[in-house]
């Protein structure tokens, strides 16, 4: 569990430590350092502190971004987690022990090795941290494993330095997208396996779902603590074209996390057109193409990302409440096209007065800066004021391949006159260079009220980087930039599945165990 070398190390400190510690002061106290202790997680260690009398322990990571957690256990022998550590660094870290009465404060160092070399180049744009949400940045990153991604999250300070990451190659697949939940635990998900970390890489829980069901894309924590899936489920066929074609990534799960069961399923197909094709990118069964979840607690429904036909609302009894989508050959539902009228369900476009904008914005047919749908979209996300934000990818924007740029965007929707008014937009003035066809995200920053944007593949015939954007949501001006240059280290760098890495999401945490 130990590197030798980093043990003697720190077995040579704390003997110095204990000598001189119990010379001035009346604790006795010995550390032993465990580096990366479960082996996926090389930025983190684990202190095994014993003392004779009862402490709280405080440590702190030295540096220019430093990291400190107080750990408040008034015990004799402390297990004591340090995340944050610089990589291909003797760290000093900084060991504060609180008893009864007196204080000891002392420092030990840690050597790390450096991050892999196929990790990217990060460079800071811009900074202005008093605008800023607190935290730093966190990284769903896959990369590229010819033909495979190899997952590894992580999270990099405002001096665009990698302070932590999980290697999760053992996975042998995807493994995504990375969160961390209410109670801490980092979760993720291969296409059967629901996988629980702490942040040391200590695996707490593992399941194994139906294996009639494969997860993809998304999973959602409720405000109960259980999960939302975005699966794809065995067996299921759509009718095209008067042949069955068999279909994926178009069923939701609810799985209860503390019995590890699915508790209810609702299939897409019932309510949605299948032989819609517009926007069908990949195959007949990709018809769908789900990629993100939103939950509102407000009326209990979700709402889907739908690459390949739009943003669908669904009520938890599951029935189908709107669609926003351009208003274009959209005919039944159903997985045979018998079922109901979808049309009423398509929600208007209009301005903040009400009114309606033209047919040809109704139907997709042309954009203007006071709305536009959104065209390979990902990651939905009910706002506070009861907004639907989502980023708008921008591929085939107007069923043509003319207008290339991403935004974040956020709708107001009004369920009883089934219209949709666009408030506010990010990214559009930026053009191609913020362009990204697929991946990327967008959330709200609830401290600041600013919004967090990835555009997580932008890619030329030259440069393959990632951008991750804080934007002030009053302003539109941008208070935090990041450009992650991607390196394609394992991959042909082509657009194909596995051969080029791609930033899926990212996220504003705070490093702490």
């Amino acid at each position: 569990m130990t590197s030798k070398a980093i043990s003697r190390l720190v077995f040579s400190i704390v003997l110095v430590q204990f000598l001189f510690s119990s010379c001035s002061s009346d604790l006795n106290y010995s550390i032993e350092t465990t580096l990366n202790p479960y082996k996926i997680s090389p930025l983190t260690a684990i202190l095994n502190i014993e003392a004779e009398k009862p402490c709280n322990v405080t440590i702190k990571v030295l540096g220019t971004s430093p990291v400190e957690q107080t750990f408040e256990l008034n015990a004799t022998k402390l297990e004591i987690p340090v995340v944050g550590l610089y990589p291909n660094t003797l760290n000093d870290v900084l060991v504060t022990l609180d008893y009864e009465g007196g204080q000891l404060i002392d420092t030990i160092k840690i050597k790390t090795a450096n991050t892999p070399t196929h990790f990217p180049r990060i460079v800071i744009n811009k900074l202005n941290r008093n605008q800023m949400t607190p935290g730093m940045h966190g990284c769903d990153i896959h990369f590229a494993n010819n033909g495979k991604f190899n997952s590894g999250p992580m999270i990099f300070d405002d001096q665009g330095q990698v302070r932590w990451y999980l290697d999760l190659s053992f996975a042998g697949k995807m493994v995504s997208p990375f969160q961390r939940l209410k109670d801490g635990t980092l979760l993720m998900v291969s296409r059967n396996i629901i996988y629980e970390f702490n942040m040391l890489g200590k695996l707490v829980k593992e399941t194994k779902i139906n294996p009639n069901y494969g997860m993809h894309h998304d999973v959602l924590e409720l405000p109960d603590g259980n999960l939302l899936i975005c699966v794809g489920k065995k067996g299921n066929f759509i009718e095209i074209d008067g042949e069955s074609v068999m279909s994926d990534s178009d069923f939701i799960i609810a799985f209860d996390r503390k019995k590890s069961v699915i508790t209810k399923e609702w299939d897409l197909a019932k309510h949605l057109d299948v032989s819609r094709n517009e926007l069908n990118f990949f195959r007949p069964g990709d018809w769908l193409h789900m990629n993100g979840l939103a939950f509102d607690p407000g009326d209990n429904s979700i709402t889907v990302s739908g690459k390949n036909q739009g943003l669908i609302n669904i009520s938890w009894n599951d029935t189908l409440q709107w669609i926003i989508a351009p208003k274009k050959n959209w005919g039944k539902s159903g997985r045979d096209g018998k079922g109901f009228d979808i049309n009423p369900y398509l929600l208007t476009a209009v301005d903040s007065n009400g009114k309606s904008y033209s047919n040809a914005v109704q139907d997709g047919s042309k954009s203007i800066d006071q709305f536009d749908f959104s065209w390979g979209m990902h990651a939905p996300l009910q706002m506070p004021n009861g907004n639907l934000l989502v980023f708008d990818n921008g591929p085939l924007r107007n069923f043509e391949n003319k207008l290339h740029y991403s935004r974040a965007v956020e709708y107001k929707i009004n369920k009883k006159d089934k219209t949709v008014e666009q408030v506010w937009q990010y990214g559009k003035e930026r053009g191609e260079e913020f362009f990204s066809s697929i991946v990327s995200d967008v959330d709200y920053l609830a401290e600041t009220n600013n919004i967090l944007v990835t555009s997580g593949f932008l890619k030329t015939a030259t440069s393959h980087t990632a951008k991750i954007v804080e934007v002030d949501y009053e302003t539109g001006k941008e208070v935090f930039e990041a450009t992650l240059y991607i390196k394609n280290e394992n991959g042909d760098k082509t657009n194909n599945w596995g051969q080029s890495d791609i930033l899926y999401r990212s996220e504003r945490l705070e490093l702490k165990y």
